[in-house]
């Protein structure tokens, strides 16, 4: 993966780091614009660990802890389904999305860990923490959150919201989203995840809703959390919809 390095516009895939307490399998220590992390291993920060973020996409990364993201600082990204996995000693995955990051206006989405499945020792601000898997507080747990839409309704911080976000992919928008307009300009900073501009006030999440802006063929997947299971069991499913949707 990269080191104390800065990327552009790059994609990191399949990298691994081994050992116990090793950290950033796609990334360490360094500063990201416009990358995609997917497919990375470590015990720590499975996609990357202490590092800067800035418009990234974190899919399919997997970590002990921080199975997207740990001890990082992410602007404008979409987390989504990565995974904080048991290690050798049989201590629970934590933070599947991220754990002890800083996000301002991210995404994340169908992450999945024994422990706060979307975040763990976070600070989220104008952040979409939904639709994400845990034995133990499926969203975020341990954690401070303004401006966010989150369910359970977060019990600290400001401008909340745990209405159903309406996105029409795994991070877009659609044009019904109670996250429209829902955010603070105290934390929005550069452009949206597409590199378009912010709105005033912003809205919550990675994406700005722009009419006709979604281009490309439209896709249709499933992601599921758990691919082998024992008659009965249940699974939980997440819709990625991308192309233009409206």
């Amino acid at each position: 993966g990269a080191y104390e390095c800065t990327l552009n516009n790059c994609t990191v895939i399949g990298n691994s780091v081994g050992g116990y307490h090793k950290s950033g399998g796609g990334a360490y220590g360094s500063t990201l614009y416009n990358c995609v992390l997917t497919g990375n291993l470590a015990w720590h920060g499975g996609g990357a660990g202490y590092c800067t973020l800035n418009n990234c996409t974190l899919t399919d990364n997997s970590a002990n802890f921080g199975g997207g993201a740990a001890d990082c600082t992410l602007h404008n990204c979409a987390v989504t389904g990565n995974s904080a996995r048991e290690d050798y000693s049989g201590y629970g995955g934590r933070g599947g999305g991220a754990g002890y990051c800083r996000l301002n206006n991210c995404t994340l989405t169908g992450n999945w860990a024994d422990t706060g499945g979307g975040a763990l020792h976070c600070t989220l601000n104008n952040c979409i923490v939904c639709f994400n898997t845990a034995v133990n507080d499926a969203n975020y747990s341990s954690s401070t959150l303004n401006y966010c839409c989150a369910t359970p309704t977060p019990g600290n911080g400001t401008g909340n919201i745990s209405l159903d976000p309406e996105l029409a992919s795994a991070w877009h928008l659609s044009v019904f989203s109670p996250c429209r307009g829902a955010g603070s300009a105290a934390y929005a900073t550069g452009t949206d995840i597409d590199g378009e501009s912010w709105a005033t006030p912003p809205s919550i999440g990675c994406d700005e809703y722009h009419a006709g802006a979604l281009t490309g063929p439209l896709s249709v997947d499933i992601a599921v959390t758990y691919t082998n299971l024992a008659v009965g069991c249940p699974v939980d499913l997440t819709a990625l919809i991308e192309g233009r949707t409206d």
